[in-house]
């Protein structure tokens, strides 16, 4: 085989090494860890959000195209700060909350603000109430942080919850958000499906099959 060729294949493994220890290391040294350092947000995009301010006064819609640009990778963030997230939760219950920050495909809807973030929230005020939020923060604005959805209470903490719209209260009550997931990469190590299984025997296989080309070459 080709000296070149090896050494680029040798790099691209390397490289996917990299990246695959970046997504899957916990956020806790833990041997029960609930989350990865990396998590994906998918599915916004096929509806209109209606967004809320951290004090539950209604903001201008989102539309489908606007939404879309809320997917993408976030990274945790174990240092995070802005000034108006105490606004959402108060720096003494900082502890009880964890957040991923926007880093790849995603960004910020206001763009002209400035210290713009946008963030994944995961909340336990209590040891069986865990939710996630998805919310904006910007400098200088009486509204921020911005709250975009919202994910429905579970009993433990999960990234595997349905997400629902968020309301300003009253009789007006959250929709489902159907298509909206957080996926990880500790996803593709669940067995849970014939698909997984049959393309980790395929990864298998031609990796076999490609080392034992590489020595009779």
């Amino acid at each position: 085989m080709n000296g070149c060729l090896q050494a680029c294949m040798a790099t691209m493994m390397l490289l996917g090494l990299l990246v695959l220890v970046w997504m899957v290391v916990p956020t806790e040294q833990t041997l029960d860890a609930h989350f990865p350092n990396v998590i994906m947000l998918r599915g916004f995009g096929s509806e209109e959000i209606d967004p809320i301010s951290f004090d539950n006064n209604t903001v201008p819609s989102l539309t489908m195209a606007e939404a879309s640009q809320l997917n993408g990778l976030y990274q945790f963030d174990h240092l995070f700060y802005h000034k108006t997230f105490d606004r959402f939760i108060p720096w003494e219950e900082r502890d009880k909350a964890l957040i991923w920050e926007c880093t790849l495909f995603c960004s910020p809807l206001n763009s002209s603000a400035t210290n713009v973030r946008l963030a994944l929230v995961h909340t336990s005020p209590d040891p069986k109430r865990n939710m996630w939020y998805l919310i904006e923060m910007r400098d200088d604005d009486a509204n921020s942080p911005i709250i975009y959805a919202r994910s429905k209470f579970r009993k433990s903490p999960t990234y595997r919850s349905p997400w629902v719209t968020v309301t300003p209260g009253g009789e007006i009550k959250p929709r489902d958000l159907p298509d909206v997931h957080i996926f990880t990469a500790w996803d593709g190590f669940r067995f849970d499906t014939p698909l997984k299984w049959g393309v980790t025997a395929g990864v298998i296989l031609s990796s076999v099959a490609f080392f034992r080309w590489c020595r009779e070459d």
